[in-house]
């Protein structure tokens, strides 16, 4: 343990970084992993732009995640309905072929934002 002089100065380069490996060991943040991008999950009435948002934000904390585990994770934290159903059918097998997909499919919504037929499907579907 270091011992620390009555005026509080360092008396060694030991003693300092000792001090310094503590207090970064103390305050390094916790590496984020798959398992808490897994608990990531649209929220009930939560639009698909702000849930690819706040899922592509978590995703650049997590080092060496790989396509495969990261587009599973992200099809399984959406809420059943259309993009869900053709993504799930799709040849689409990495998040890096999703995103086209993704904002594709939000400019479809905007766009079609007051008709009939998409509320329908969704009200079919159960999204």
């Amino acid at each position: 343990m270091v011992q620390w002089t009555p005026n509080g100065s360092i008396t060694s380069f030991h003693q300092l970084a000792e001090l310094l490996s503590t207090h970064f060991v103390a305050s390094k943040r916790e590496r984020k992993t798959s398992i808490y991008l897994a608990m990531i999950q649209q929220a009930k009435g939560e639009d698909l732009k702000d849930y690819v948002m706040r899922f592509n934000h978590e995703v650049v904390l997590i080092p060496d995640l790989h396509d495969e585990v990261e587009y599973t994770i992200f099809l399984n934290g959406l809420l059943p309905g259309m993009f869900k159903f053709s993504l799930a059918e799709s040849k689409v097998a990495t998040l890096a072929q999703g995103p086209r997909r993704a904002q594709d499919f939000i400019q479809a919504i905007e766009m079609c934002a007051g008709d009939d037929f998409i509320l329908l499907d969704n009200r079919k579907r159960g999204g």
